[in-house]
């Protein structure tokens, strides 16, 4: 089959086309979250006003009210914080990356909602700032989409240092066994925000089923 040429303008359009694309499909899910979670927590905290006017003189009532606001409060707090997240990667100052992915993985999980579990194993090896982001943006990407779109309770991250080599894992059980094969199929033809941030570093990342449902790896080739 011979080889197709494109002239380096058209591969730098179609490359910036992409790149845009990803960025609208990241700003689009951002504001959904927005719009969908914390706007709509925000109404409901300022319906609390309206019956605390009218609950003045009752302080049993007051008390309740008292209660479902603070317990209302703590969900904003945690969508906030949820959204932020999104925003900036787990980079925590002095600490290793293996360190900053578990508490990466900490600050994502969901309390009475979803678990994540993590484990490590090999010695670390020193990798590039921008591997470190691009990684730790990879890995909380894969959560987020666990968590809402495989509906997942339990998400496994694996950290596997070998000689010459870092593969990260990431597996849900949100994502039934038989289901997993076809949604892996699909997301391995898919060019989207998850394979540019891996070829920006030269790693690559492939989707399998696994154990528990579907099952991403992320390899990346070490120096020495």
């Amino acid at each position: 089959m011979p080889y197709k040429f494109v002239s380096k303008k058209k591969w730098d359009t179609e490359i910036a086309q992409k790149a845009m694309a990803a960025v609208e499909q990241i700003t689009n899910e951002m504001g959904a979250e927005i719009h969908d979670d914390l706007m709509h927590r925000l109404v409901v905290f300022r319906f609390y006003f309206d019956r605390i006017e009218r609950e003045l003189n009752d302080p049993g009532q007051m008390e309740v009210l008292v209660t479902e606001m603070k317990s209302e409060f703590q969900d904003v707090v945690q969508s906030v914080r949820r959204i932020s997240r999104q925003l900036m990667p787990a980079k925590m100052e002095q600490e290793n990356f293996t360190k900053s992915i578990h508490l990466l993985c900490l600050s994502m999980e969901r309390p009475g909602a979803g678990h994540i579990h993590f484990e490590s194993s090999g010695t670390e090896m020193p990798i590039s700032d921008m591997a470190e982001t691009f990684l730790s943006r990879i890995v909380q990407e894969l959560i987020h989409n666990a968590f809402k779109h495989s509906s997942a309770w339990h998400i496994w991250v694996r950290m596997i240092w070998a000689s010459g080599q870092l593969t990260l894992e990431v597996e849900d059980d949100g994502t039934g066994f038989m289901e997993a094969a076809e949604v892996a199929s699909q997301l391995n033809r898919k060019y989207n925000t998850l394979k540019m941030r891996s070829q920006a570093i030269n790693a690559s990342i492939h989707f399998e089923n696994g154990t528990n449902g579907l099952l991403a790896k992320v390899s990346m080739g070490l120096s020495d």
